[in-house]
C-alpha cells in the first residue's frame, strides 16, 4: 500500500510518452511537490525525453516500477492497454492517474475501480476539462443558481484531424470530455440519449458525431468532429434567468443576466418587455494550465490531503454513455 501521507516530494513516474504523456512528464518535472523518478515507453526514442528532464528511462514499465519505486504514476498509454497497465500499477500499491477514457469497456472500468478499492490507492481519470479555470467558475455559478434553473447545455469540440490518424473514434477521443462535463454541471446522469455519427475521412471510425442527452428538465447537446478546419472548444448554458458561454482555449467566460423588472406582468407581451436588455459581464478567470491543476490535485490526494479529483465512477458513466452513442453507427456496420 502506498504511504498515505508523505513529507516533502511525491515520487512520480509516467508510463507512455506520446503527445499527452509528454505533458505529464513536463508537469511532474516542474511541480514543486513532485519528484520525477522515471518514464517508460516502448519506443526507445523516448529516452531523449528522459534525458531532457533528467530522469531514468525504461522500455519495460514493469521494470521501471520495480527499480524506481514511484508513489504515484500517470498511465498515458493507448486505451486498449488501460486495464492491463493501470491494474499492474495499482496492484503494487501505487496511486494511479489514468488518462481518459477510463477503459475500453464498462466491465474493464468496473475491474479498475474494484482494484483501486482492494489495494487502497488513489485512482482518478484524466477528464482534464474539469480543471480548466472556466469550468471551475461555471460549476460555481451553476451551483449558486446564477442563471436560475438550467434548461440546456450546448458543447462544441471540433477541429481538423491530428497528424496521425486516431486509433479510436471521435466520441471516445473527444466527445467523452463533454459527456462528463454536462453531467458534472447538472449533477446527475441523463435518462436517455440520442446520437448520430458519420465517417467521412477516417479509414475505419466515426469522425463526426452529435449527441443529445435528456436530463428531464434540461438537455445536453454535443457536437464533436475532426472535419472543421478551425479548432473550437466552447460550452454554452441557458437558464431561466440568464446565459453563460465559455471558451476552453482562451479561458474566456461571458455572463448574460436577464434584466427582469419586479412588477407583475400584464400578459405575455408585457412579460417580454419587462425582460429588457440583458446585463452582460465578462467574468475574470485567472489563467492556469488545466493539466497542471489536475496533477496538483492528484499529488495532493496521493499525499493524504484534501483535494477534488475526478471520481472514476463518473468516468465509468461517461464511458458508458459514449459507448451507447457509438452503438447505432456500429449497428450499421460502421457506414
Amino acid at each position: 500500500m502506498a504511504n498515505p501521507q508523505k513529507e516533502g516530494k511525491l515520487r512520480t513516474a509516467v508510463i507512455g510518452t506520446g503527445n499527452m504523456g509528454k505533458n505529464h512528464v513536463r508537469n511532474y518535472f516542474m511541480l514543486p511537490e513532485a519528484e520525477l523518478v522515471g518514464i517508460a515507453d516502448v519506443n526507445p526514442a523516448a529516452k531523449a525525453l528522459a534525458d531532457e528532464y533528467r530522469t531514468s528511462f525504461f522500455t519495460d514499465y514493469k521494470k521501471m516500477l520495480d527499480e524506481v519505486h514511484p508513489d504515484a504514476v500517470s498511465v498515458v498509454v493507448p486505451t486498449p492497454f488501460h486495464l492491463e497497465v493501470a491494474r499492474e500499477v495499482m496492484s503494487r500499491g501505487i496511486h494511479c492517474m489514468l488518462e481518459k477514457p477510463i477503459a475500453s469497456s464498462v466491465e474493464a472500468a468496473d475491474e479498475l475501480i474494484a482494484c483501486a478499492k482492494k489495494y487502497k490507492v488513489v485512482f482518478t481519470v484524466g477528464h482534464i476539462e474539469r480543471f480548466n479555470p472556466v469550468m471551475k467558475k461555471l460549476k460555481q455559478m451553476v451551483d449558486e443558481k446564477a442563471i436560475g434553473e438550467i434548461t440546456s447545455v450546448v458543447c462544441k469540440r471540433v477541429g481538423s484531424f491530428p497528424m496521425n490518424e486516431p486509433k479510436t473514434d471521435v466520441i471516445i477521443d473527444l466527445a467523452v470530455h463533454d459527456i462528463d462535463l454536462v453531467s458534472y454541471l447538472l449533477g446527475k446522469q441523463p435518462v436517455s440519449i440520442t446520437s448520430h455519427g458519420s465517417r467521412t475521412h477516417h479509414s475505419k471510425k466515426i469522425d463526426s458525431a452529435e449527441i443529445l442527452m435528456d436530463y428531464g428538465r434540461a438537455s445536453g447537446f454535443i457536437q464533436a468532429n475532426w472535419l472543421t478546419p478551425v479548432k473550437i472548444r466552447t460550452i454554452a448554458l441557458t437558464g431561466s434567468m440568464g446565459y453563460l458561454e465559455a471558451n476552453y482555449i482562451t479561458q474566456e467566460l461571458v455572463y448574460y443576466k436577464h434584466n427582469m423588472k419586479g412588477e407583475e406582468s400584464d400578459g405575455f407581451t408585457d412579460f417580454v418587455r419587462r425582460m429588457g436588455e440583458p446585463e452582460k459581464r465578462v467574468i475574470k478567470v485567472d489563467f492556469e494550465e488545466p493539466l497542471a491543476a489536475e496533477l496538483k490535485a492528484f499529488i495532493a490526494k496521493s499525499m493524504g490531503r484534501t483535494a477534488a479529483i475526478v471520481d472514476p465512477r463518473d468516468a465509468r458513466e461517461a464511458l458508458k454513455i459514449a459507448l451507447e452513442s457509438i452503438a447505432p453507427f456500429e449497428a450499421k456496420g460502421g457506414k
